[in-house]
């Protein structure tokens, strides 16, 4: 039995701020993620290595790193603070109902994600919101760190302790124009895609970035004239005038028909986009959420 009056002397709130510290590697990471100033997390470490009489973390490079004393720590808290979580969110009922957040891109929002969705949706725990990762100022592991979602789907990998990052799939990409486009048939040569004027998905992710980059090695000659963020604002446009783009074969399958838009086969290959699943470790404290994951690896593996 835990000796009560020794923890009540101990400010067990030190050790929560620790092991913001140490997921994140970041005094003033772990005081946004908290909600507190970096000054007061500065304080509660400098009360913690007091207490236990060892630094907890050094400087390494521009950053810093955990010394064996804070890693062993670090090993005995993370089990006993997701337990006294799950205790907490069992008694909160948050296992009972919860609204449950997605943040992905438009171009996943057909296949695997609809059928990830569908899983959601059939478990009566969940009321389903997607939001557009693309559109948001804050990255994928602030979402995370803030609670804003519980699962994100972006283009990049993510790294970090308290974050388990899994490849969720892959999208091909396709060449299209308009069914009715007066020169380009089903397939093209590369001097009458030069003749031809392109479209562009303006956007800051990483994964995008680098298809945009791998696109540019391909086929630098292209005429770009028309651009935007919206992929949905691109499609509409090529459908609705002689402009070549290229966009998700998923996004390609989902407007063909209504659109009137036609695949080209181009003269070289054109990259794909690799798309990863992000949630918190600490979510896998929720008996139904652990559940559901499990649901997802053994569908899609």
């Amino acid at each position: 039995m835990a000796n009560l009056y020794d923890l009540k002397k101990f400010d067990l709130n030190l050790l929560v701020i620790f092991e913001c510290i140490y997921q994140h590697l970041s005094i003033s990471k772990a005081a946004e993620t908290l909600y507190i100033t970096p000054s007061a997390v500065s304080q509660s470490l400098q009360r913690l290595r007091a207490q236990l009489n060892d630094p907890l973390f050094i400087r390494s490079g521009k950053g810093i790193t955990a010394t064996t004393v804070g890693i062993n720590l670090h090993h005995h808290l993370e089990k006993n603070l997701n337990e006294l979580e799950q205790t907490i969110n069992i008694l909160h009922g948050s296992d009972l109902k919860k609204n449950f957040v997605i943040f992905c891109p438009q171009m996943a929002s057909r296949g695997r994600l609809l059928s990830l969705i569908n899983l959601l949706i059939a478990d009566e725990h969940y009321e389903v919101e997607q939001r557009d990762i693309l559109l948001s100022p804050e990255s994928a592991e602030d979402l995370l760190a803030y609670r804003k979602a519980d699962i994100v789907l972006t283009f990049a990998p993510v790294t970090n302790r308290s974050i388990i990052c899994t490849h969720f799939m892959n999208v091909p990409t396709v060449m299209v124009c308009s069914s009715h486009h007066p020169r380009l048939k089903e397939s093209a040569t590369t001097d009458e895609l030069l003749k031809e004027r392109f479209t562009f998905y303006q956007s800051n992710q990483t994964g995008v970035k680098e298809f945009q980059v791998q696109v540019n090695d391909i086929f630098p000659e292209r005429n770009i004239v028309f651009r935007s963020d919206s992929l949905i604002s691109l499609v509409t446009m090529i459908s609705a005038s002689d402009l070549v783009g290229y966009i998700p074969e998923t996004v390609f399958e989902t407007y063909q028909s209504s659109l009137n838009l036609k695949r080209i086969d181009a003269p070289f290959e054109l990259p794909s986009i690799d798309l990863y699943m992000l949630f918190n470790r600490s979510a896998l404290n929720s008996s139904v959420f652990a559940q559901f994951i499990e649901r997802i690896q053994k569908n899609y593996e």
